[in-house]
């Protein structure tokens, strides 16, 4: 990420200051007001490292309590690496800090500030408690913030460029495997023929057989990544069409290849996955983030593939608003709500299951069990 580059002298900072100054002319002290010229220096900080400041940034604690942040950082693959907390001039910042920690804020890499204080924490611990009249140091504590998009950021840009280059040849040598055990192997034959009725009775009986292989394929190559960044080693048995998948898989690899050694290769890229991943607080993140990756899965794995299957991830900003319109118009047009019985909800495209995810979050807790 490029270093973020920031004097007294540029606009900027001239413009945040002077905002500043008028706010204080007419008297003006609170919240609301007096956190909008950081947020405007913020939103020049991250057009300079091509990251994105995201206001009233919802998440979940580790408890699972939802809380609000009033700005996330969030780098090119929707991973958040900074946070950001304002206050008032009336608010006292260590207490306000103490009070977010209780909270279950996350403290990896969070600026706490008012017009005239920031206190930042990185890794848990205070790393800068400064006077912000001071520019010098509002800028070392801006850079600070903006310094880590971390090593596992670092390491997962690396490692989707050496993704995309070896998923289509372990791709096609996986196409080769399932063609040659159609022919020698009489145990992944049944399985395979049993797992493709089911497939052409659930999904469409003019599914093709190629269309099912892909499905393998893409399965045995992504199956860790959905494993390990939910951190469920059981999905592959509790998830009803893994656990058929597995079972053709299962049939395929005992004679034909050792699914670790085929798949090691891609090990740096699978590391990279997990260690960023760990930046995910709660299961939005998580989807978000399970969007980019496999947006760079299928354009590693088949560009036509991507295109055809229309495998694109719509951004989560787009996601709230096509789910608040729905509500909207159901309320205002039709005076109901998408929690109501007789709403129905039909997502022909899941996909990683966006849509879903949200519309659950808005569902009424006494609702979602008929939905």
């Amino acid at each position: 990420m490029p270093q973020l580059n920031l004097k007294p002298t540029h606009k900027s900072i001239r413009d945040y200051y002077a905002s500043l100054q008028q706010y204080n002319q007419h008297n003006i002290t609170h919240e609301g007001a007096v956190s909008n010229p950081f947020a405007f220096l913020l939103n020049s900080c991250v057009k300079q490292v091509n990251a994105t400041l995201v206001p009233q940034y919802a998440m979940r604690t580790a408890a699972g309590n939802r809380i609000v942040l009033d700005g996330a950082i969030l780098n090119q693959s929707s991973l958040p690496f900074a946070y950001w907390e304002a206050k008032d001039m009336d608010d006292n910042l260590h207490a306000a800090v103490q009070q977010k920690r209780n909270a279950g804020y996350p403290f990896d890499n969070i600026l706490f500030q008012n017009p005239q204080h920031g206190i930042l924490y990185q890794n848990g611990e205070m790393v800068f408690d400064v006077d912000f009249t001071d520019p010098t140091r509002l800028i070392d504590a801006l850079q600070h913030l903006f310094a880590p998009p971390l090593a596992a950021l670092e390491n997962w840009n690396a490692a989707v460029a050496e993704f995309k280059e070896k998923v289509p040849t372990l791709g096609k040598r996986l196409a080769e495997l399932v063609a040659e055990q159609h022919e020698t192997n009489p145990q992944f034959g049944t399985a395979f023929t049993t797992f493709y009725q089911q497939c052409r009775d659930a999904i469409n009986p003019n599914l093709s057989q190629a269309a099912v292989e892909e499905m393998l394929i893409q399965h045995l190559l992504t199956e860790r990544i959905f494993r390990t960044v939910f951190d469920n080693p059981d999905f592959t048995r509790r998830n009803i069409i893994a656990r058929e998948i597995e079972n053709v898989i299962d049939a395929l690899i005992r004679q034909a290849f050792s699914r670790d050694e085929f798949l090691e290769p891609l090990n740096p890229f699978y590391d990279a996955i997990e260690k960023a991943a760990t930046l995910c607080r709660d299961f939005s993140q998580k989807q978000n983030f399970l969007n980019t990756v496999y947006e760079q899965f299928f354009q590693g794995f088949s560009v036509e593939v991507a295109d055809t299957h229309g495998i694109v991830y719509t951004p989560q900003p787009i996601v709230n608003f096509m789910v608040n319109s729905v509500e909207h118009i159901l309320k205002t047009e039709f005076n109901r709500s998408i929690s109501d019985t007789g709403v129905h909800i039909i997502d022909p495209f899941v996909g990683t299951g966006n849509f879903i995810v949200r519309l659950m979050q808005d569902i009424q807790g006494s609702a979602l069990e008929e939905k």
